[in-house]
């Protein structure tokens, strides 16, 4: 006879491209918060690294689970992968980790017990700060630039989508919404699910507080950047890394009228000819 499973189960969720010491990092903190009557289990997809840094992980973390890619994934691709396997296991929760993320001691247990309160029918986002204190990731409105929303203090706040850094979704939410859209390579995957639940009829909230400690990425992106010739620009627009505009119009035109998403579809094209020196914005 099968005995009835007391613990709380969470697949963390990570994709990986040579940033090892970051990785260890982000792994430490995950580790030092072990609650009791939670089982952790830790998916992560490394995409093609050349610095060892599956090997470090599994020195360390030796019942860590390797998902294998050749460097072609990206963030959103490589946490597809990661999560496809993560199913498997069918865990309570799955949690999203950003390997740049460092959480803080208590992070899992609240952002749990948040999720408890919405009776684990709600995806819970933890928002992050740089070094310096300031917000950097987190909730987001639904509006062109899915503006960032600050988390309050003591009570939880509703939000339209997210960052990928901290998002705890519940396995009722996952029977819903399913993973995340592998069209897109590297950003918007995260965007997209939160609006894709939404309009399922998914809420998604800001847990209160802060969760974890991670630095903005620079805001000009490398499109735009003045160091390149505008051949290089057009060229970054459309890869991964950039702001494929392509992928930008599959997500527009999923959530959005369709007359939007075309006319940020030629903007993009048109924000390609005017560059901006990103080296004297403070990421």
């Amino acid at each position: 006879m099968l005995q009835k499973r007391t613990e709380i189960t969470i697949a963390t969720i990570l994709t990986v491209h040579n940033r090892k010491a970051k990785t260890i990092n982000c792994l430490r903190a995950l580790n030092n918060n072990h609650v009791k009557g939670i089982q952790i289990e830790v998916f992560l997809t490394d995409d093609g690294c050349t610095d060892g840094t599956a090997q470090s992980v599994l020195d360390e973390f030796p019942d860590t689970h390797i998902i294998s890619g050749k460097g072609d994934l990206f963030w959103n691709r490589g946490m597809y992968q990661a999560w496809t396997e993560a199913a498997k296991t069918h865990p309570d929760y799955y949690l999203w980790l950003n390997d740049d993320t460092v959480l803080m001691g208590d992070s899992i247990a609240r952002l749990v017990e948040c999720s408890m309160k919405h009776d684990n029918r709600s995806i819970i986002v933890g928002s992050t700060i740089d070094e310096k204190g300031n917000l950097s990731y987190g909730g987001r409105k639904k509006d062109k630039k899915h503006s960032i929303v600050a988390p309050l203090a003591e009570q939880d706040i509703e939000c339209s989508t997210f960052n990928g850094n901290i998002v705890l979704i519940p396995n009722s939410v996952f029977d819903i919404v399913g993973l995340n859209d592998p069209y897109f390579h590297h950003s918007f995957g995260d965007i997209e699910y939160g609006l894709r639940a939404g309009k399922l009829g998914v809420k998604s909230y800001i847990a209160p507080g802060f969760y974890g400690k991670c630095n903005r990425n620079n805001p000009i992106p490398i499109f735009r950047r003045k160091q390149y010739p505008l051949w290089k620009r057009f060229k970054l627009l459309y890869s991964p890394l950039g702001y494929n505009p392509l992928e930008d119009f599959h997500l527009n035109r999923k959530f959005y009228p369709l007359y939007k998403a075309i006319l940020w579809f030629v903007k993009l094209h048109i924000n390609v000819l005017f560059t901006v020196d990103h080296t004297k914005i403070k990421s």
